[in-house]
């Protein structure tokens, strides 16, 4: 090649750089679906539209969000329904720790792996809570009746398998109880799950804060543990942790963002870069507020580290059960 080909050639490849340049400075040029494994009014559509208002607020985000809800079969439609949109940098999935439980449990062939982690945005925590007479004064009190006799406490949880669950049986297990002799009945709901503590049918119930503070604060019901790492402030800053009674144990009933598989790097970067930044301003601690959640931002490796990690703890558990299905991932 001469020399005034080389020279075309070169220009050719410096355009053509430009032109990939620009095209990934642009990301994203219009709007990215938000599919929403729930419905409407749920946990995880608050979360989404939290996400959405606070963008819209600070203008993090130069498009928008379009979102579209599906929550039949668990969440299992919904992670499929993004599974095979591999590679679609426009679309973005919310979803809790079912992303890896239902396939545990057999319910699905697919978990996170099968998927692109984004970011771990909120959590709840979850309590223990009795009546505000009831003879448990501590979870210790419970505790150590369960030793001397794994089935003399009834718990009552929002469903199984569950976080509801998980914070029964992984401080039962870490006390030296065999958690396949613990008794534990399943309710419809948080709300449903209340009534019938409050009523005497179950001594004790494992729920999130946000289900129980206000019968808390209204004088009729106590919480006598919570499962975050660190005491919380406030109201509760009384309240023992699993990890300062001497049990280690903390559970975050979060609520998160994955992509499609396949997706770019920059994309992963992209939302890295501007998840980092939305979860510091104003209008999203505003949003943790209002909806009584706390921050557990965390970015994509991070969060891929931790779902590798608590798929391990609850694989384990569950197999202990015999509830276990699907194998994890190594």
């Amino acid at each position: 090649m001469n020399i005034k080909g080389l020279a075309q050639a070169f220009f050719l490849a410096l355009l053509c750089g430009a032109a990939a340049g620009t095209q990934a400075a642009a990301f994203p040029d219009r709007n990215v679906l938000m599919v929403v494994a729930g419905n409407p009014g749920g946990g995880l559509d608050l979360t989404g539209r939290a996400l959405e208002q606070t963008m819209l607020e600070t203008r993090l985000l130069p498009t928008g969000f379009v979102l579209k809800h599906m929550g039949g079969a668990g969440g299992n439609l919904a992670k499929t329904y993004v599974h095979q949109r591999s590679g679609d940098a426009y679309t973005l999935y919310v979803e809790s720790n079912r992303v890896y439980v239902n396939k545990l449990v057999g319910t699905t062939t697919l978990d996170h792996h099968d998927l692109t982690p984004i970011a771990r945005l909120i959590t709840e925590y979850l309590v223990w809570v009795v009546r505000a007479d009831s003879p448990f004064k501590s979870a210790k009190d419970i505790l150590d009746k369960l030793k001397g006799d794994p089935g003399s406490v009834v718990f009552g949880v929002g469903t199984v398998p569950s976080n509801d669950q998980m914070n029964v049986l992984r401080p039962a297990l870490a006390y030296g109880i065999n958690p396949k002799q613990i008794k534990i009945v399943p309710f419809k709901s948080g709300g449903d799950l209340m009534i019938q503590m409050l009523g005497g049918h179950v001594p004790v119930i494992s729920t999130g804060l946000s289900e129980a503070i206000e019968q808390v604060k209204a004088g009729r019901a106590r919480v006598l543990v919570v499962s975050s790492p660190k005491p919380l402030e406030g109201d509760l800053a009384r309240v023992p942790t699993w990890r300062s009674m001497g049990i280690g144990v903390e559970i975050l009933h979060w609520r998160g963002l994955f992509a499609p598989p396949g997706v770019p790097a920059g994309t992963v970067k992209y939302w890295d870069q501007t998840l980092s930044k939305t979860v510091q301003t104003a209008s999203w601690k505003k949003a943790l507020d209002r909806h009584g959640w706390f921050n557990a931002y965390a970015g994509s490796a991070q969060f891929r580290k931790d779902l590798d990690l608590e798929i391990k703890i609850y694989a384990e558990i569950l197999t202990q059960l015999g509830m276990a299905r699907g194998a994890a991932k190594k």
